[in-house]
């Protein structure tokens, strides 16, 4: 049976959702070029032990500079262009054309079913993320 590109790109926001997948577009490196540069002053003054503290130091300044930056996976979804929705569907077609389902609740239940499949569609899904739409995605999986 055809499962329709809507009822799979629901399908697989139910599914980031329920994982807490986050996607950011540049945050990681701020928060990167923040912990490191103060790490660097850190140990400009105290030595080794600088970097220790400075890493520690920066990395809490980093958390509250990149606080909030993250938005869930399912909202970048649903903003998504439709040109941008049918190619992520054409991505995982392959994964869900096998099964036999008619909306997208009985896809996410397929899906809940079957860890390997589950993880395999949110691992394309995070690959298209990442090479079609520039987003870093981080996951609690």
């Amino acid at each position: 049976m055809v499962i329709r590109s809507t009822e799979v790109i629901e399908a697989v926001s139910i599914l980031s959702e329920q994982s807490g997948l986050q996607a950011s577009m540049s945050q990681s490196l701020k928060g990167g070029l923040i912990t490191g540069g103060v790490a660097s002053f850190a140990a400009l003054l105290l030595g080794p032990a600088g970097f220790a503290l400075g890493g520690t130091v920066g990395g809490i300044l980093a958390t509250f500079v990149t606080k909030d930056k993250f938005v869930p996976v399912s909202q970048v979804l649903c903003e998504m262009e439709p040109r941008q929705k049918e190619m992520l569907y054409q991505s995982l077609n392959n994964f869900v054309t096998s099964l036999d389902a008619t909306d997208a609740m009985q896809l996410v239940a397929l899906i809940q079913g079957n860890e390997i499949l589950k993880r395999n569609i949110l691992n394309a899904l995070t690959a298209f993320m990442r090479d079609n739409m520039n987003y870093h995605v981080y996951n609690s999986w």
